[in-house]
């Protein structure tokens, strides 16, 4: 266990130091003069780096809407199992990472401003493309960690959003502690500082609570047969998949860009660019639809209760009062739904309000963004907690059979 929080400690350090080391050549972006906003925040949460421009410049963007799209392509390519071969998902996954990587990569270029010596001597084409392979190599190398952290280390890509979010806080809390405290102000503060206990609160109550469901089961014929129960989260996703939601919308706002500087004139896009960003209420509709949409869907891809059905079919149990097979799929089909539909309007009402609040106070949308932050942060740390409570459970039981099989008591 020791070995693994040292492991994750080096490969935190290993980011940190990443995301301090500058793309060659470029000595500013547009990023960096909006970094507090609410948009960019929104984007840096998943190591969206556009303020320093560093090798780590896309973040897990990339990872993230390559695993999300991989996993709804083999739900879909197999409709009778919906299961897919692990090696052929990864060929799926790497395909489309490289994809995201290489559009977002040139999307990030355009916005760059380079050095004029550079580009005197090399020129903007020359230059786009050895930062596109920077940027590029930094990226795959920034999965390759979060891939090691989940074999060897503790929180997986946990771990780099759990930095981003800290840099983000720590950026905020320095942005307004500089401030005079008006009356205002002050008022403000308070505000927010109850409105994210709350917030944490509620987001600690959806993910630990649970839904039992009773099941018969027909092969124990005893008192216990009708003690067993098949469990549904209150929050079937937990607050952590809102990242993933997070990252596609980032990349589609990202293309929206990038098309809208190849068609200027497309009045489409340059609607799709003014009223989708976040700062605006459109903007916030759009991700909330976003948010919805996907949640759902992520919902039955990871809880998948057609094969839940199919299991307790072949274990000869059932749901009570509920027929096996098709109707015992329905029925679950539906609980599922209805828990992701409300704890979906549950975080929707406490991520909106302080935004929607936060439009009185202009200039103070990223202080509304916290109640955001610190529900992704406690998430975080919840599922961080529980994989060290079980490793460290199952360090007792493998010394344990270590033990007996040494014939020790």
């Amino acid at each position: 266990m020791k070995k693994r929080i040292i492991i994750s400690l080096l490969i935190a350090t290993i980011y940190i130091l990443g995301k301090n080391i500058p793309v060659a050549f470029v000595i500013a972006d547009s990023h960096q003069l909006n970094l507090l906003n609410m948009k960019s925040i929104v984007e840096s949460m998943i190591g969206d780096d556009g303020g320093n421009a560093s090798i780590f410049l896309l973040g897990l963007s990339p990872w993230m809407n390559a695993m999300i799209l991989a996993r709804i392509i083999g739900f879909f390519m197999d409709e009778k199992s919906n299961k897919v071969a692990p090696h052929r998902m990864r060929i799926i996954t790497n395909t489309l990472m490289i994809g995201f990587t290489l559009i977002q990569a040139i999307s990030k270029v355009r916005t760059m401003k380079f050095d004029p010596l550079a580009l005197n001597s090399y020129g903007r084409l020359g230059l786009s493309l050895f930062v596109i392979c920077e940027i590029f190599a930094g990226s795959l190398f920034l999965v390759w960690l979060v891939e090691k952290n989940m074999k060897l280390g503790i929180g997986g890509p946990s771990l780099i959003i759990l930095i981003n979010i800290i840099i983000n806080i720590s950026m905020v809390i320095g942005k307004y502690s500089s401030h005079t405290f008006n009356h205002v102000g002050i008022m403000a503060y308070v505000i927010v500082f109850f409105y994210i206990l709350m917030t944490v609160a509620v987001t600690i109550i959806l993910t630990q609570s649970e839904v039992r469901i009773p099941v018969y089961k027909s092969s124990i014929h005893n008192e216990y047969a009708s003690s067993n129960y098949l469990l549904f989260k209150l929050n079937p996703l937990g607050t952590l998949p809102s990242m993933y939601i997070v990252s596609i919308y980032a990349l589609l706002i990202s293309l929206f860009h990038t098309f809208h500087e190849l068609y200027k004139e497309n009045k489409i896009l340059s609607m799709l660019v003014k009223y989708c960003d976040i700062e605006h209420l459109s903007g916030i509709l759009f991700f909330i639809s976003l948010f919805f949409l996907f949640s759902i869907i992520l919902s039955f891809i990871i809880v998948d209760p057609k094969d839940i059905a199919d299991n307790l079919l072949k274990n000869g149990d059932c749901v009570e009062n509920v027929r096996p097979g098709k109707q015992t799929k329905n029925y679950l089909n539906m609980v599922l739904l209805v828990l992701t539909v409300i704890s979906n309007i549950i975080i929707m009402i406490i991520m909106v309000t302080p935004l929607l609040v936060g439009f009185s106070f202009k200039g103070k949308t990223d202080l509304f963004s916290m109640p955001l932050t610190f529900m992704i942060l406690t998430s975080i740390v919840l599922n961080v907690k529980e994989e060290f409570d079980t490793r460290l459970l199952g360090n007792v039981y493998e010394k344990r059979l270590i033990h007996l099989e040494r014939g020790e008591k």
